[in-house]
């Protein structure tokens, strides 16, 4: 019996200690820590304009560590660019950030993506025009800059604004120039006009301030759909919980920025190579509409009503438009939504 007793002391002395032992080592200055999982991104432009920063935010502000991620971040020229090499990537990319109009060509085309979350619904951009293009239909025989070509957001959006008009791409000569390069162009005439960004007509107009906005197309297009973080079947399949964890990082990214506007503005500077003031007033203009998403963001009847403009520019075929369902993996919104709890209480969070 005493044997016994003393055995049972022994053994619960010994768990202690090892109990002990192993916090130290797990709790210790030289502690391993949890290994990354790598996550490439393909973003749409090169370098990012103010909207596309929850990604480096997420990086920078260590939200993807918080969630064991390792962001890869590649730039490309334009939406198209980047969903190709998601598809055909072999890998190294695991999520896209296009525009909305290649994402739903691809999907019309029978191409197995999902979006699964988004950095923003509405157009945050703008038609910028030289000085004697005071009226959309100014622009017949002008030239119109086209980064990413025919199909690419920008094109889909100057086409938005014909239409709008009732002019169609046949009555305009389209310039396809790289990303870099929008400004630029315009301030030196090469094109007559472009859709620009919020902090690139700041600087469109510094440079040139008879430059002015013909047109808003959050205003040219009020039920459009801008962008999504874009998956492939395969991705979800391999490794949903990586992916609720990636969407889970990008929501607290988009909260971070109303939180943490001088942050987010150091941020917006070190990436999108903009001079301060400008990101700054940028970062204003788009917090004061709430442009990042804070919850869902992707609803039914947002992407549904982004869908049919998208019939309504001729992106897609009416006959072949994807349902929500098919555009749409919502269980990783809800996911995140559900652990980080929903913000009320302002107009703007959506």
């Amino acid at each position: 019996m005493g044997r016994w007793v003393m055995g049972r002391g022994v053994v619960r002395s010994i768990c202690v200690l090892a109990a002990v032992g192993l916090l130290a080592v797990t709790a210790g200055p030289g502690a391993a820590q949890p290994k990354l999982k790598p996550v490439g991104f393909a973003m749409p432009t090169t370098p990012p304009n103010l909207v596309h920063i929850p990604v480096w935010v997420a990086q920078d502000a260590g939200i993807f560590a918080k969630y064991g991620i390792e962001a890869k971040i590649f730039t490309f020229e334009g939406g198209p660019s980047a969903l190709r090499a998601l598809i055909g990537g072999g890998g190294q990319i695991n999520v896209a950030a296009p525009g909305i109009p290649p994402f739903v060509a691809a999907l019309a085309q029978g191409s197995e993506l999902k979006a699964i979350g988004t950095y923003a619904v509405r157009h945050p951009v703008a038609m910028v025009a030289q000085a004697e293009i005071q009226r959309c239909e100014d622009l017949r025989g002008k030239k119109i800059g086209t980064p990413g070509g025919t199909g690419a957001y920008s094109e889909v959006m100057a086409r938005g604004m014909l239409q709008s008009c009732g002019l169609t791409p046949r009555d305009v000569s389209y310039v396809n120039i790289s990303t870099a390069a929008r400004v630029p162009a315009l301030a030196t005439n090469q094109i007559d006009a472009i859709v620009l960004h919020v902090d690139q007509v700041y600087e469109a107009v510094k440079a040139k301030s008879s430059l002015h906005i013909l047109g808003h197309m959050a205003q040219v297009l009020p039920r459009g759909w801008y962008a999504a973080y874009v998956t492939t079947g395969d991705q979800i399949r391999d490794d949903p919980k990586l992916l609720e964890n990636v969407v889970m990082a990008l929501v607290e990214a988009n909260r971070f920025i109303y939180q943490n506007r001088d942050k987010t503005i150091d941020i917006g500077v070190k990436y999108t190579k903009f001079s301060r003031d400008i990101v700054e007033k940028t970062y204003d203009d788009l917090a004061r509409i709430g442009i990042w998403p804070v919850n869902e963001g992707l609803t039914p009847d947002l992407v549904t009503a982004g869908i049919e403009t998208e019939v309504a520019l001729g992106t897609i075929n009416a006959t072949i438009k994807p349902t929500y369902e098919q555009a749409v993996q919502w269980g990783f919104l809800r996911a995140a939504i559900t652990k980080l709890g929903r913000w009320t209480g302002d107009a703007r969070w959506h």
